[in-house]
């Protein structure tokens, strides 16, 4: 019964920490650091550890950043977690109009989030990014993520989007011809299609017109240099029509076949919504250099979809 009363997250942490729990013990390293944490961050620790049945970071599909190239910053990590639970609470708050998860599942999300950046962060090495520049990225990430997972809309498919945009026009004709919206069988009438593919293309768009402002949500700085996989990644909602689960498997394969620096430079530009400078100064590369890698793996993959979609 106890169980019944968790919220989601607070049940995926304690299953990860369960199957975790040994793992984490097994090093004197491991074992330390989880007793500095306290009862509630060491839970979200543990769901950082591995543990390839459960976790976050599975249940995301989202892969843990390529190697540890920060240390923790100084002080100690319950009191770094505390001190910024504020900032965590604040991107969660934003994120949760838009979500129909509660606000506290968001915060446990963006809890993970937040140790990461304690793992990844190097004050010797922070020139122009702050921890509490880098935390808001992991923070927003995973919460990004999580949502997405659970309600994305990434990519409408090419025969509703045509369809959508064949409607808007015929719409628009017959409210001018009648002086009022015409009806859903209108539409059919007109059109030729049916009314539940005109449904269907409607319910596309009204899915996408969310995606679009969860997708804007939160985004106050940066915006410039931030990218989406948006034209490359299909709609879950689609995926048992459209073959989406074909498309994410080569998507995947793609990303396979890439350099190594390149696969890490986009891991942390489109699975952790870090900017492109911050990805450099992360990586310690140059802006420039990012960019780049970050043009050329697009291109890449825009190509292979493109091909994907020619088959279809």
């Amino acid at each position: 019964m106890a169980r019944k009363n968790q919220t989601r997250s607070e049940v995926l942490l304690s299953d990860s920490q369960a199957k975790t729990a040994n793992h984490a013990n097994s090093t004197g390293a491991a074992a330390g650091r989880q007793a500095q944490l306290g009862p509630s961050a060491r839970a979200l620790e543990l769901s950082l550890e591995g543990a390839p049945d459960g976790g976050f970071a599975v249940r995301l599909n989202m892969p843990e950043p390529p190697q540890a190239v920060h240390a923790a910053p100084d002080g100690d990590p319950s009191e770094i977690v505390r001190d910024h639970m504020p900032l965590v609470r604040q991107i969660a708050r934003k994120y949760s109009q838009y979500s129909p998860d509660s606000f506290e599942d968001l915060v446990q999300v963006g809890s993970i989030g937040l140790l990461k950046a304690i793992r990844y962060y190097d004050p010797n090495r922070a020139r122009s990014a702050s921890f509490r520049t880098l935390a808001t990225c992991y923070i927003r990430g995973e919460i990004r993520h999580y949502l997405r997972d659970h309600c994305s809309l990434v990519q409408v498919p090419r025969r509703l989007t045509e369809m959508n945009s064949a409607l808007s026009q015929l719409e628009e004709k017959l409210t001018k011809a009648l002086d009022r919206a015409p009806t859903v069988q209108e539409l059919s009438e007109h059109s030729g299609f049916a009314v539940a593919d005109i449904l269907e293309a409607q319910q596309s768009w009204e899915v996408r017109l969310h995606y679009e402002s969860l997708d804007g949500a939160a985004e106050e700085d940066d915006r410039d240099d931030r990218r989406s996989l948006s034209e490359v990644v299909p709609d879950r909602r689609y995926q048992d029509a459209f073959s989406a689960s074909e498309d994410r498997e080569l998507l995947s394969q793609a990303l396979k076949r890439l350099g190594e620096r390149t696969r890490q430079i986009v891991e942390f530009v489109f699975f952790y919504d870090l900017s492109q400078k911050e990805t450099a100064y992360v990586l310690g590369l140059s802006e420039m250099g990012v960019s780049r890698a970050v043009h050329s793996a697009l291109k890449k993959l825009r190509e292979i979809i493109s091909q994907q979609d020619s088959h279809k």
